[in-house]
């Protein structure tokens, strides 16, 4: 019996990160932007999304691992990958910046049960946070404001 090669195909983005691998049993019928890197016989090659690229083809975060050069499929460098990460870590700084400012949307409001310099700190705090994203190394190494000790007596 003679078993029917599977070829392997990797969609890239326009950074050449290899964001999706179809092959073998889920060949895509519109292979457009698709490029052949591969073929071969077995499960590595027939179900090439779980595995053909050791590791998987994203960290555990969803940074591709694997970038294309020259038609072929290479590992990226933790630089490289690290470098993905900064606008995850900065839209969950960000996130997080608006839910603290959130919290403290009742403090400013015309009817705050806060006394005038109660409500002068908490301003403070909230452009404190508002100026999160202009700290010198954002957002890797982020200091947060502390909220007023008189808004937690409220």
């Amino acid at each position: 019996m003679i078993e029917q090669k599977s070829k392997v195909y990797v969609l890239t983005d326009d950074q050449s990160r290899i964001l999706r691998c179809e092959g073998g049993y889920t060949t895509p019928v519109d292979l457009t932007g698709w490029v052949q890197i591969d073929e071969g016989t077995g499960d590595k090659y027939n179900l090439c999304q779980s595995h053909y690229f050791e590791g998987g083809l994203y960290t555990s975060d969803g940074i591709p691992r694997y970038k294309l050069v020259d038609g072929q499929p290479v590992e990226r460098t933790e630089e490289e990958i690290a470098a993905d990460r900064v606008p995850l870590r900065a839209s969950a700084a960000r996130a997080q910046r608006g839910k603290l400012l959130a919290a403290t949307d009742w403090a400013v409001l015309p009817d705050s049960p806060l006394d005038e310099p109660s409500q002068t700190a908490m301003k403070a705090y909230r452009q404190a946070l508002r100026d999160v994203p202009q700290q010198v190394d954002f957002p890797g190494t982020i200091t947060w404001p502390e909220m007023p000790a008189t808004a937690n007596q409220i």
